[in-house]
This record gives C-alpha cells, structure tokens and sequence, in this order.
C-alpha cells in the first residue's frame, strides 16, 4: 500500500511540474478564452434567429377564449341571459408577402454563414495569438540565458583583467572599461529577466489559468528542414507556391467569406425593397364555439377568408428604399473586390517575407557561429596579453549580438508562419507545412 501512495505521489508532482506544450496552450486557449467563448455565444443566437426566421414560413395558430357573466340579464331572443361561454381557434398561413419572408429568412441564414466564419477567424486567430505569446516567452527565456551567460563571461574576463591589472600588463583605463561593461551586461540582464516574467503573466491571463512557470522547447532542429528548403527558393520560385496558397486563401480566408456573404445579403435586401410594391396575401381560417347559459349545446362557426393588401402610398418612400439598397450593394460589391486584392497583396507579401525570415535564420546562424569562434580566440589572446580590452569587448559584443539575431530571427520565422496561417484561413497547420515543403 506504502508504495502504490508512493507512485501516485511521485505522478503527482511529476504532472504538476511538467512544462506546458503549445498543443495544452492551444487548447487552454479554446476553452477558456473569454473572446472567443463570446463568438462561439454570438454563432449560437444566430442560428436561433435562423429557426426564428424559418418558423415565419409556417402557419401561426392561436386559441381563443370568452366568458361574459352580466350584472343583469340580457334578454337575448325568446331567454333572458346571465352569462355566455365562447372558445376558438385561428389558423393563418402568409402566402405571399413581396418575398419578404422568404427573403428574411434567407437573409437570417446569411447572417448565421457571417457568424460561424466569424466564429472561425476568432479560432484561428486564438491559436496564432497562442503561438505568439508562446514563442514571445521561449524566445525571452533564451535572451535570458544568452545575458546570464553573457554576464558569467563577462565577470571571467574582469577577473583575468583584475590579474592582468595587479601584474602590471593591464592599464587601469582598460580595467574600469571590463568593469564598466560588466556593470551595463548586469542591467541588461534585469531587463530582460522583466520581459521574461511580463510575457509570462501575458500568457497566463491569455490562458485564464493562474500562472505558468515552465514551457516546452520548441527545438530549431524540427524546423530545420523547412528553413533548408525555404531558404534556398529564390523569388522567381515562389510563383507556383505563390498561387497554390492564394486559390488556398481565396477558398478559405473568413474575412473574404464574410465579405462575400455580405453581398449575397444586400441582393435578397434589394429583391426585399423592391417587393414593397407587390400586395401581400395572407389565407386564415377561424373556428368558433359559443353558447348562453340557456342553451344545451355550443353553436359551432368557422370561417375562412384571404386577405389582400396593395400598397398604394407611400410610393416615394419606397422608392427611396430600392434606391438605398441598390447603393449598399454597390458598396458592397467594391468592398469585396478590396478585401480581395488586400488578401492576395498579403498572402503574396507573407509568404516573401516567410521565405526571406527563412534566409535571415541560416545566415545569423553561421553568423553565430564564426563570431563564437573569434570570440574564443580573442578570450585566449587577451588571456596571455596578446590584444587589448577593447579587442576583446568588441569580439565580445558580436557573438552576443549574433546570439540574439538568431533566436529573434529563428521565432519571428515562426510568428511569419503563423500569421500566413490566419491569412489562408486554415485551423491544421499540417496543410500550410505541406504547401511549404513542395
């Protein structure tokens, strides 16, 4: 019994220090997220406005009920009447009221593709901004340990220098500048270690959950063999790419969707304007039973009838109407064609500025690693008195400099890949991998 308590104990603590992955903050993010739980809100009373819309197609019924008790009786015919009872029902059916219903319920199913499009680019978007604040800790984390790394060497060399100075092979003008950078690398490192903790709280409210203390890493290594491909296209490649992901994003963007649907609405608005000059027709049928306090049996009666009603005035303001709506489809219709063209404008443009991130990753990476090498080089040659400080600062500045280029590079290439995924409007990421590694 000792043991199983202990292993259950030891799962315990091993799940509560396990480092959350991007796919638990994913799905922290679409359970909790208080933006898109009120979008996934909004969908739902749109469909209710949809089956509303439709009940209108259908007959309405109500029933009807009367009970009159007289202060004195009423002579009604041969008997003097106390009270009466009466009790019905009435049945109307719109047959023809200028399309508008029809059209209003058309209009209602259009309304419900808006919201769920809608309701799409919010998840989308949820998960990209998951990503970005993900890669905006992971990235933080780094640049931390690039600083503290940085700051350790930095405290080495003013040791070797502190030697150096009491030997005599050091001026004290070069010593106070290894103190002075040693001192501004401690500052960096606090701004840094801020941003870290900021971008930790960032997520953890985007997440609605208390705190995160840990992340899994995401190992550039993964994302090599995309970076290898990519970097190697040159622009006059990207054509055919090109193309496969805009015929992708006109098929998909929820924006473009949204603004398509838009204008299939201001048509069934223009055809619903228009149908104010055409009569309504409306069949009702009614039943009636009803009975005097004399009478044995209640007296049936029903009744059916059609109603007809033609517009005569206002015409003006009906032509108003048909004239205003013909104007917002018209807008309608231009603004399609600019969301359009901003689609294809930004598909083209991130996924130019994908492949040149790609570019930039390889080389701060070899940049990196030639910087590294010189600086080892210059730590040995300041060492044994061979360069001056100033050599050794600048050798110094580079490599950390270089260091930060490639993890800024490296998740900047993956915040481009996101947000081209939001633009193609795609929830798998494994499609947009697919087009890529063509």
């Amino acid at each position: 019994m000792k043991i199983k308590l202990t292993i259950i104990l030891l799962s315990i603590i091993s799940i509560s220090l396990s480092a959350l992955t991007l796919d638990e903050a994913k799905k922290l993010a679409l359970k909790n997220n208080p933006d898109l739980l009120a979008q996934q809100q909004a969908t739902k009373a749109s469909k209710n406005n949809l089956w509303q819309a439709y009940l209108n197609l259908i007959p309405s019924a109500s029933l009807t009920g009367n009970y009159l008790k007289y202060d004195e009786p009423v002579l009604m015919g041969p008997e003097p009447v106390e009270e009466s009872k009466s009790y019905g029902y009435s049945i109307t059916q719109p047959v023809f009221n200028g399309g508008k219903i029809w059209l209003g319920a058309r209009m209602a199913n259009d309304g419900h593709k808006i919201s769920k499009e809608s309701l799409k680019n919010k998840t989308i978007s949820t998960l990209v901004d998951v990503e970005s604040k993900y890669f905006k800790v992971l990235e933080n984390q780094i640049l931390l340990e690039i600083s503290q790394k940085d700051l350790l060497s930095s405290q080495t060399n003013v040791e070797i220098a502190q030697i150096r100075f009491d030997a005599g092979t050091l001026s004290k003008a070069e010593f106070l500048q290894l103190q002075s950078e040693l001192a501004g690398k401690e500052v960096t490192r606090i701004q840094i270690e801020n941003l870290y903790q900021i971008s930790l709280l960032e997520l953890a409210n985007f997440l609605q959950i208390d705190k995160v203390t840990e992340l899994t890493e995401i190992p550039i290594e993964s994302h090599q063999p995309i970076l290898d491909k990519l970097s190697k296209k040159s622009l006059s490649e990207l054509n055919e790419m090109i193309n496969m992901i805009i015929n992708i994003g006109l098929e998909n963007n929820p924006s473009l969707k949204m603004s398509e649907i838009s204008v299939n609405t201001n048509k069934k608005s223009l055809l619903m304007a228009g149908g104010n000059f055409l009569p309504s027709v409306n069949l009702q049928y009614s039943n009636n039973w009803a009975k005097y306090d004399f009478q044995d049996d209640y007296h049936e009666s029903g009744q059916i009838g059609i109603n007809l009603s033609i517009p005569i005035f206002p015409l003006v303001d009906n032509g108003l109407e048909v004239a205003k709506a013909n104007h917002n489809l018209k807008q309608s219709k231009y603004a399609l064609e600019t969301i359009s063209d901003g689609v294809k404008l930004s598909l083209q443009s991130s996924l130019i500025n994908l492949v040149a991130a790609a570019k930039t990753v390889i080389s701060s990476k070899l940049a990196m690693e030639f910087s590294k090498e010189t600086y080892d080089q210059m730590k040995e040659r300041f060492t044994y008195g061979i360069i001056t400080a100033n050599d050794l600062l600048s050798a110094e500045v580079m490599f950390t400099s270089a260091q930060n280029q490639y993890t800024t590079s490296f998740y900047n290439f993956l915040r481009i890949k996101s947000t081209l995924q939001l633009l193609i409007g795609i929830e798998d990421p494994q499609i947009l991998e697919e087009i890529l590694n063509n």
